[in-house]
């Protein structure tokens, strides 16, 4: 009967320390028309936020993570390649952001039928409040931008930080 009172308890336990993931809003770094050309289609990209959050959802919730609010970056080439950075306060741990990455890299990505695609998803871990920051910017670009020709093209910007 003890053993069977402590794995309830340890269970318990298991479940009030993981992690709760939550997202918002999404943040669009190219205007409609650019995305038209694009060819983005609407129900694709639904298709493809929903699975990757569902699959970061699941990723955070065996895990105990501090409380942090901000954004997941999501970038998708034509080639159908995807890169991802994290732009959260204060900052997950890198064991995390790799998690994510790995999550990004093994979706399918919407098709893309020129240049790169980028967009952004709110995400709030373990706080109900998103973060008040209304563009993102992972700790990497600002040093990037400052390195680019044209610091407001964020398809220059995200090609100068994806590693070859």
């Amino acid at each position: 009967m003890r053993w069977l009172l402590a794995a309830v308890l340890l269970s318990l336990s298991t479940l009030a320390s993981a992690a709760d993931v939550r997202f918002d809003a999404f943040y669009f770094f190219q205007s409609e028309s650019v995305l038209q050309q694009k060819g983005i289609n609407v129900d694709s990209l639904g298709r493809y936020t929903r699975a990757l959050q569902s699959q970061i959802y699941k990723a955070f919730k065996k895990s105990k993570v501090a409380p942090s609010t901000g954004y997941v970056v999501i970038a998708i080439r034509s080639d159908g390649a995807t890169y991802s950075w994290l732009d959260m306060t204060p900052m997950v741990h890198e064991y995390f952001d790799n998690q994510i990455y790995d999550i990004v890299q093994k979706l399918p990505p919407p098709d893309v039928k020129t240049g790169i695609f980028v967009f952004a998803m709110k995400m709030a871990i373990d706080t109900p409040v998103f973060t008040r920051k209304p563009v993102p910017e992972p700790a990497d670009w600002p040093a990037a931008k400052k390195k680019i020709s044209n610091p407001d093209n964020i398809e220059e910007l995200v090609m100068s930080l994806w590693p070859d």
